[in-house]
């Protein structure tokens, strides 16, 4: 009788190291929360566009377990994000601490202006990896989260005395809770996203995109503010469309301006490089964004051709960018649009690949049904800084080896700081600040003007 009890005791005991019987417990799993994933740039003024693939990324945990971030590669020109930053993923991300990211990434395309004013294109082969300390942790509770990942492209990319490139990605990170209803990419928004209306209902659609995410599902409301069409009941699949959204309290993602820019047809955006005839029948354009018929990702940091006449509207994306009140009366037309301007051409026709200007890879032409101007970013040095109410202006001196004044020859440009104008990473601005302006370029035939929509400290 005693040895049964003792074997009995025996078991009993096996069974509660082992988390046996009715009175053990597994561990339960840890909760998913959402993180929306971006990714940015750092100033590199020599460079006009780099175009690149994210092969893999994963957030790597304190015990060093590493979480996948993408399911598929993404393609991105990072150059055109100087001074704000689009998503790259939205995922489910197990609760926890995360003390790095690690990024692989496959070749680049990189296009620079060199000393005489010309784009010279170079490949740099890969795969290319970067590790970033997350610092302090990510943690991941129960409040989605938003991970901003800025590539020094300074840093990341040396052009030598050959002209030849090299690269070695240089990342930094900043995470923060999104900001509920604005549309900044870094509080968690979506701002000017440009791509193909599919999947259309009668209160939501996806937009799809060449780069970044390769789409999103987005709803509509009351609020949804629609521009181009009176509302849903327009909207038809293989539509062009810019959109911002902002993420509801539910984690669904609403649209809060829809704009129809073409009913069909292909999108190229990116800054002129050069003008053929007087008037101009034809612009160059280093590529940073497109979409529609005939696009493809190995197009971005490559050349399109864009032919303009006549018939081709000519309009200023006012999105954004407060244009009250100014000195000037902004202008945008076949007379005034030049060199170093950031544009968006959009055609009814899908865009015929071919050869790139100069040689160069990744070519295109587009026929312009409309042509418009779009934000850029600079670089430079304040200077000269007057504020009256809630307007300043300040002289803006730009690196004389910049793309920009390779491109132009003019290193100095005057910026105009309006009531609407946003401030990030800085409380001021005064002279001898070091910042990136955003923002519309306008030329009036012999003298650029900068209006801020966004100045960002460096």
């Amino acid at each position: 009788m005693q040895i049964k009890l003792l074997f009995a005791a025996l078991a009993a005991a096996i069974l509660a190291a082992c988390g046996g019987g009715g009175s053990g417990t597994s561990p339960l799993p840890a909760a998913d929360t959402t993180v929306q994933v971006n990714l940015g740039d750092g100033p590199a003024d020599r460079l006009l566009a780099v175009g690149l693939t994210v092969d893999a990324m994963s957030l790597v945990d304190a015990n060093g377990r590493a979480v996948p971030v993408l399911s598929s590669p993404r393609s991105m020109e990072v150059m055109h994000l100087m001074g704000t930053a689009r998503p790259m993923a939205i995922v489910q991300v197990p609760q926890g601490a995360y003390t790095a990211a690690a990024m692989t990434f496959g070749a680049a395309t990189v296009t620079y202006i060199d000393a005489a004013g010309q784009p010279v294109q170079r490949r740099v082969p890969g795969p290319m990896t970067a590790n970033v300390s997350l610092t302090p942790a990510l943690t991941v509770g129960s409040t989605p989260m938003v991970v901003n990942l800025d590539m020094n492209m300074a840093a990341s990319i040396a052009i030598g005395s050959d002209g030849g490139v090299s690269m070695t990605p240089v990342m930094t990170a900043r995470m923060n809770p999104p900001v509920p209803g604005s549309h900044d990419p870094e509080d968690g928004g979506m701002h000017g996203l440009s791509g193909v209306a599919s999947a259309v209902s009668a209160g939501a659609f996806t937009l799809t995109m060449l780069q970044g995410m390769p789409g999103l599902s987005l709803a509509t409301g009351p609020g949804t503010q629609f521009m181009g069409m009176t509302g849903m009941g327009m909207m038809a699949n293989g539509m062009l469309l810019t959109v911002d959204a902002s993420r509801q309290p539910n984690g669904t993602w609403i649209a809060e301006r829809v704009h129809s820019r073409m009913g069909g047809g292909a999108m190229v955006a990116g800054v002129v490089t050069s003008l053929t005839g007087s008037p101009p029948t034809q612009l160059a354009l280093v590529m940073h964004d497109g979409a529609g018929g005939g696009m493809l990702a190995s197009n971005l940091a490559g050349t399109a051709t864009i032919q303009i006449d006549s018939t081709t509207v000519f309009e200023i994306d006012t999105d954004g960018v407060d244009l009250n009140s100014l000195p000037f009366t902004p202008r945008f037309d076949r007379s005034t649009v030049t060199r170093g301007q950031r544009v968006e051409a959009l055609s009814s026709s899908p865009m015929m690949q071919g050869g790139g200007m100069g040689g160069m890879v990744g070519g295109g032409t587009l026929t312009a049904t409309l042509l418009r101007l779009e934000q850029q970013a600079l670089r430079g040095t304040v200077s000269g800084y007057s504020a009256s109410g809630s307007q300043a202006t300040f002289m803006f001196a730009l690196p004389v080896d910049s793309a920009f004044a390779r491109l132009t020859g003019v290193s100095v440009v005057p910026v105009y700081r309006q009531a609407g104008t946003q401030l990030r990473g800085l409380t001021s601005v005064g002279d001898g600040a070091t910042v990136v302006v955003r923002g519309l370029l306008f030329f009036d035939g012999s003298a650029f003007r900068l209006v801020a929509a966004r100045i960002v400290g460096t």
